[in-house]
């Protein structure tokens, strides 16, 4: 049986960072959570891949452990209708993890035939827009995500993550992170900024994926604003 460690957003639960504050095991956990109490979403991804029209933070997180057995589309939030259309027929797929403040952009790309599964309020809880339904998933109470496993178990050879012309498998993701983190010399009194105003999968990597796996916390803003930097006070800034 495969270590489930081998996952990306398992072996990232298991690793206890916190991302903007939220519990990285509490983000994952949301997204098995969704996929299990929301049969249309299940229904809808069966056989296509999923995409994410996110910022890095807890909601792609969850979106990333709601994909649990696809490929997951990371797109820029600030993308145009045509290049999102486009990009999720190339890809096949099937629902879009998004927030409200996108979902304007996403309407005109996909039309009304691809539900839109809002996680502004995630982790506590999802709105799921399918076909003329509104479902509110309470994603607040679940069960313990099942962490045992080798914690530098070699990630799945089966794709994780695409974003542009690029398709990651967990391997790609663990093993990139791992090598970043040993460089670095990463902790888990570690604090991590990291500046990411665009979908950026090597800034995803070195700024958020690694650090978290050496149980750190990070905090993602889309601007070089010194505000939120010099309020969260890093040991490590990355951008």
């Amino acid at each position: 049986m495969s270590d489930p460690l081998a996952l990306l957003p398992l072996a990232l639960a298991a690793g206890g960072g916190r991302l903007n504050r939220i519990d990285a095991s509490r983000a994952v956990a949301a997204g098995f959570t969704l996929l299990q109490r929301c049969a249309p979403l299940v229904r809808a991804l069966a056989g296509k891949r999923a995409a994410a029209v996110l910022p890095a933070d807890p909601a792609f997180l969850c979106a990333l452990a709601a994909s649990d057995g696809r490929g997951l589309f990371w797109c820029d939030p600030h993308v145009s209708p045509d290049e999102l259309g486009s990009r999720s027929a190339a890809y096949g797929v099937g629902a879009v993890f998004t927030m409200e403040t996108f979902t304007a952009t996403c309407r005109l790309a996909l039309g009304a035939d691809i539900p839109l599964v809002l996680l502004d309020d995630a982790p506590a809880h999802a709105v799921v827009h399918a076909g003329d339904r509104r479902i509110v998933v309470d994603l607040g109470s679940h069960f313990g995500l099942p962490l045992e496993g080798q914690r530098d178990a070699e990630g799945r050879d089966e794709e994780c993550l695409l974003i542009g012309e690029r398709i990651l498998t967990h391997r790609d993701l663990l093993r990139d992170a791992r090598a970043f983190g040993a460089t670095a010399g990463l902790t888990p009194v570690d604090r991590t900024m990291t500046v990411m105003p665009t979908a950026d999968v090597d800034l995803f990597v070195a700024g958020v994926v690694a650090p978290l796996l050496y149980g750190g916390e990070v905090f993602v803003t889309p601007t070089e604003d010194r505000a939120p930097i010099d309020q969260f006070a890093p040991t490590r800034l990355v951008h």
